[in-house]
């Protein structure tokens, strides 16, 4: 209720009380963006009740200056992207582990989740891409990060590839670099098994189909 506003007008020839005139100011600020696409416009259905700040783990751990902006939390990792442009804080839809508390505690069922999933991608759309839907799409798109995505979807929907590359990674494990960017900051670089689980699995088949042979030692 604090957010409602009753607007009468001006004043009547015969009122006594009330203004001489009266100015309406819409601020659009991303919305009409936000409604013209039919699933980022659930959106706009938020009534800031807070129930999803109540329930995020991430921002009951950061709390909400970390944000940056006007609107913290889940809703406002959806909201202000319209607000701002998504260049502007391409981060806040990756802020999350994508849990679901968000969404399900909802009293008006806005799909946060499936939202910052939506917001994720539009963040790594070519910013040449036709039929723009938001300010800053594309923020983080990068054509080396989208080659090695091809790339791994190629392999792995190719069986006669997939056990090539994995023959030459068993093989060639002594060539994995130990340095692979932040993510060798906190853990250790992987490295490839000297043999692979088909490998393994053959030669088990094999040993047990030798033991079955009749006069084979046990």
């Amino acid at each position: 209720t604090t957010y409602v506003n009753m607007i009468s007008g001006p004043r009547k020839a015969d009122e006594l009380d009330g203004p001489q005139e009266v100015h309406l100011v819409l601020l659009d600020n991303g919305r009409s963006q936000a409604f013209a696409d039919s699933e980022l416009r659930q959106t706009l259905n938020c009534i800031r009740c807070g129930a999803c700040m109540n329930h995020c783990p991430v921002y009951t751990r950061i709390g909400g200056h970390a944000y940056g902006e006007v609107y913290p939390g889940p809703i406002g990792k959806i909201i202000t992207p319209h607000m701002v442009g998504l260049n502007k804080v391409p981060d806040h839809p990756s802020a999350s582990s994508l849990c679901g508390a968000c969404g399900e505690v909802c009293p008006v069922k806005i799909p946060i989740p499936a939202l910052l999933r939506r917001l994720r991608e539009e963040n790594v759309k070519s910013p040449d891409a036709p039929n723009k839907v938001m300010r800053g799409q594309g923020s983080k798109y990068s054509r080396t990060e989208r080659f090695i995505w091809n790339a791994w979807s190629r392999l792995n929907s190719s069986p006669a590839l997939y056990r090539l590359f994995g023959f030459f990674a068993t093989r060639l494990r002594n060539l994995t670099p130990s340095n692979i960017g932040p993510w060798t900051q906190n853990h250790s670089a992987p490295k490839p098994a000297a043999r692979s689980l088909h490998e393994l699995a053959r030669e088990h088949l094999a040993k047990q189909s030798i033991e079955k042979q009749p006069g084979a030692k046990r």
